[in-house]
């Protein structure tokens, strides 16, 4: 049984990679149940195809621990990878597809919403399918703005509104509980990825936004529950990226397309799995006693 840790996990799962990674996770047979909250941890377990996988991380603000367990299809353990890791991974590739799905092919600039754990992934996904060739970051704190706008040669932005208007793709990663981005700020042809909100009591999107919009979800049954954006606004979501990905979606005929994203377990089945397997070929990780 192999184990990463998070360095080994981001070795062994390249953006590239994980993208392609979601589009099987949302195209396969699957099973997952909604995420639970057992003591500080969420415990979420999922099957895609015949491979299993727990991830359990922790909730305590600032301490990212945890692990995701991968079972073969006999109940052997495979292995265990960087839980927090994998989740930032799986959660900017998510963002990828959806973006390569739905955003214009030329799109160029990039407003990033949020500077926390989960934002340099969401930028590294929407580069590895768009020409994105400006980045501006926003934060309700300034300092980590700026760390990371240095950090992936972008520019920092004291207004969210002025950001988002000047932007082909938005990605919004923040914790917020009332909407920071509204319809007004959001131009025509524009590309939202909103991860942030994902508990019923959050929201980053504004309800106006979401009438305006095509709004599409990871899986229709979490967002039901979950997506704290669509319930505060009573807004049923267009379609869900499986069936985007089966084109059985109804026609896009909005000006701007939302993706809304709570997470659901066979990203982590797919992501994990994969890494795994690439760990694997490429001789990364420790080898324990199963």
């Amino acid at each position: 049984m192999r184990y990463l840790n998070s360095a080994e996990t981001r070795q062994a799962l390249p953006m590239t990679d994980a993208i392609r990674a979601m589009e099987h996770a949302f195209s396969a047979e699957a099973e997952t149940p909604l995420r639970t909250v057992v003591g500080s941890s969420l415990v979420m377990p999922g099957r895609l195809d015949d491979i299993i996988a727990v991830k359990v991380v922790s909730t305590v603000p600032g301490d990212p621990a945890g692990l995701v367990v991968v079972f073969a299809p006999d109940g052997t353990p495979l292995g265990l990878v960087h839980g927090p890791t994998l989740t930032a991974i799986r959660t900017g590739a998510v963002c990828g597809l959806a973006t390569a799905l739905l955003a214009s092919s030329g799109a160029s600039t990039l407003a990033m919403l949020g500077a926390g754990a989960m934002a340099l992934d969401q930028i590294e996904a929407v580069r590895a399918v768009r020409p994105i060739d400006r980045v501006m970051v926003w934060s309700r704190n300034p300092v980590n703005a700026r760390l990371l706008a240095e950090m992936v040669g972008g520019e920092h932005v004291d207004d969210v509104a002025d950001a988002a208007a000047q932007a082909d793709v938005i990605s919004c990663a923040t914790p917020a509980t009332s909407p920071i981005l509204a319809e007004s700020n959001v131009r025509e042809g524009a590309h939202v990825n909103a991860i942030g909100a994902h508990t019923p009591d959050m929201a980053e999107l504004a309800p106006d936004l979401l009438v305006r919009a095509y709004v599409v979800v990871d899986d229709l049954s979490a967002a039901a529950e979950e997506a704290g954006d669509l319930i505060q606004a009573g807004r049923l979501p267009n379609t869900s990226l499986r069936e985007l990905l089966a084109g059985t979606s109804p026609e896009i005929g909005e000006d701007v397309t939302v993706f809304k994203s709570v997470g659901v377990a066979a990203q982590d089945v797919a992501a994990a799995h994969l890494a795994l397997l690439n760990a694997e070929r490429l001789g990364v990780g420790t080898l324990l006693l199963a």
